[in-house]
């Protein structure tokens, strides 16, 4: 456990670094990341890190990517909106929770699915984000299916329902290629129901962005500048002047949008498993 705990806080304290000096992440974030790469080491071992952190990095990136045609579309694409802790819990944590709860309390094959499909929920959301937003087309509401600004919340397009499904599933690859690697270190064989995990991150990473861009498009707090004649997800515009709300819960940010969707994505991913091995048990 000692040597797990040190390798988690280094890796983790070695990308929080980077995710800093790149302008990704702010002191509070790579704080935040360190500690919960050194939990997931801790308690799980490297096949529970190592995925977490490749999210996290995957993350940084292609937030990088093309980085100057995306600022003008949003706050959350301008220089200096970095990520702090409550936007890297929002992305990692109930992933992290569920580690902790692995071992702890209920060592099973569902949890180490979910925490999974959690993270293929957050690579998910992120690629089609950052990537989604590059599209030549012009993306269209998920809630209207007319064509809209591209940042718009609520906002989907193929380039980006692309990069979510490729990202969910080499979430759940890495996943599966972890506990094959460490099977084979052990001469054992992976569990059956590990098989399955490139699948069920697909569909839970995918429900999970799904969701997210639905609550995006109806129960998000939005706001207008009218000085900058712009929305923005926050109350305080990137100018320094305080917008005028528009719609949706102003509790709901979209920090408490990623969260419930890694959640569901978990839950989904489980669900897949499940239904998957009855299925094959069938056959």
């Amino acid at each position: 456990m000692v040597k797990n705990l040190a390798l988690g806080l280094i890796l983790g304290g070695a990308l929080g670094f980077i995710g800093q000096r790149t302008r990704f992440l702010t002191w509070s974030g790579a704080l935040a990341l360190t500690l919960m790469s050194a939990l997931v080491f801790a308690a799980n071992g490297w096949t529970w890190g190592a995925p977490l952190l490749l999210v996290v990095a995957s993350e940084n990136i292609w937030a990088r990517y093309r980085a100057s045609r995306k600022e003008p579309l949003g706050d959350r694409f301008r220089q200096g909106a970095r990520r702090g802790w409550p936007a890297l819990f929002a992305r990692i944590g109930w992933a992290s929770v569920l580690a902790l709860l692995y071992a702890l309390a209920a060592p099973t094959k569902g949890i180490h699915i979910a925490f999974i499909g959690a993270l293929a929920t957050a690579a998910a959301d992120s690629w089609a984000t950052e990537l989604g937003v590059l599209s030549a087309q012009p993306p269209r509401s998920l809630l209207t299916w007319r064509r809209v600004k591209a940042g718009h919340e609520g906002a989907i397009s193929v380039l980006g329902l692309v990069a979510a499904l490729g990202a969910s599933w080499l979430t759940g690859f890495a996943g599966l290629l972890c506990q094959a690697i460490a099977s084979w270190l052990q001469r054992s064989l992976v569990e059956r129901a590990f098989l399955w995990l490139p699948l069920a991150a697909l569909l839970g990473g995918t429900a999970g962005c799904l969701l997210d861009s639905f609550l995006g498009a109806t129960a998000q707090g939005i706001y207008y500048c009218e000085h900058c004649n712009e929305r923005s997800e926050s109350r305080l515009h990137s100018c320094g002047r305080e917008a005028e709300q528009i719609r949706g819960w102003a509790w709901l940010t979209n920090d408490g949008i990623n969260f419930v969707s890694s959640v569901v994505g978990a839950a989904v991913a489980v669900g897949a498993v499940a239904w998957l091995a009855q299925t094959s048990l069938r056959w």
